[in-house]
């Protein structure tokens, strides 16, 4: 593992997570301290700051983000917040490091008589095939690097990563 590889894979967006089977290699190598300054000083550098917390770590920029900014990134993540709304009112034990699994999901979704949770699955998913559109709910949270599946031959169970921390972080901040 070296910077070059850290920062190609960052530089795309990917908030890595130490226990992500995917990236967690580059989280490993940014816990130990040394890799961490050298990065960070590189990135400085060129306009960024690297940040970590509770497991995982993201690139942002060095100055202060515009209002318009601000704007721009939550209109651009309005449907991860959406789908983590969901995730947790439907699982409320997810959280980093937690195992989930998709049958328990559709389960709890079928048995929760909700309004409310129903105009929000209308908002992300225009279809009313519950099996299809939760299979793109949970190809959705993979991608925005949020769960993962444990094993590819078992398609149940998924683990929740640090990098949904991020994500309830920045909820918070905003409440």
């Amino acid at each position: 593992m070296d910077i070059a590889t850290a920062f190609k894979v960052m530089m795309k967006g990917v908030i890595v997570s130490r226990n992500s089977a995917k990236y967690g290699e580059i989280a490993t190598f940014l816990l130990n301290e040394e890799n961490y300054i050298a990065y960070e000083n590189i990135l400085q550098e060129l306009g960024y700051e690297l940040n970590g917390e509770n497991g995982y770590f993201y690139l942002s920029k060095s100055d202060a983000l515009s209002s318009e900014e601000i704007e721009q990134f939550i209109q651009s993540h309005k449907d991860v917040f959406m789908l983590i709304s969901i995730l947790k009112q439907l699982l409320p034990h997810a959280r980093s490091g937690s195992n989930i699994k998709y049958t328990e999901f559709i389960a709890q979704f079928e048995a929760k008589k909700d309004e409310h949770l129903e105009k929000k699955w209308r908002y992300i998913f225009k279809e009313t095939d519950l099996k299809h559109s939760s299979e793109k709910f949970f190809e959705r949270l993979q991608k925005e690097f949020i769960i993962e599946k444990l094993d590819k031959n078992d398609k149940d169970t998924y683990l929740v990563l640090n990098s949904l921390e991020y994500y309830l972080s920045f909820l918070e901040s905003m409440v």
